[in-house]
């Protein structure tokens, strides 16, 4: 999902949406305050019955500052209270196992903190590797 002008983020019309993927949410701290905002803007014009899940995908360079990332958790928190879901982290990688360690250990570090208390059961952790790996560019020399 790209940010744009509020009026066109309403997911309304999307009756089968099953679920919300949001790229690097927190990812860039000068649009950090603006990006949760928007999203949660979009996120409260969602009406399909079958939702269930908003994934956040990051890459494995920013799973370090996911701690400190408390007005994420406060926005994830209330935009819990409009509609439930279990929460998704997609993380992409090249070495997965990597950076699945290293997420887990993030969010062991956000759960002391009380930041998930509002979730029915854990965060969900995926791993992917990022679509541009290797084979997936033209190298012109």
């Amino acid at each position: 999902m790209s940010l744009r002008p509020t009026e066109d983020l309403n997911l309304s019309n999307l009756k089968v949406l099953r679920s919300l993927q949001v790229k690097d949410l927190a990812a860039n701290p000068e649009i950090r305050d603006l990006r949760p905002v928007a999203v949660a803007k979009a996120f409260s014009t969602i009406t399909s019955p079958v939702f269930s899940e908003l994934v956040l995908v990051h890459t494995s360079i920013y799973v370090d500052r996911i701690p400190q990332e408390v007005t994420l958790f406060e926005t994830l928190r209330k935009m819990n209270e409009v509609r439930r879901f279990k929460l998704v982290f997609l993380v992409e990688a090249e070495n997965a196992r990597h950076a699945r360690r290293e997420l887990e250990t993030a969010l062991v570090s956000v759960a002391a903190k009380g930041l998930l208390d509002f979730l029915d059961s854990p965060p969900t952790i995926r791993t992917a590797r990022p679509r541009y790996y290797k084979w997936d560019f033209l190298d012109f020399y």
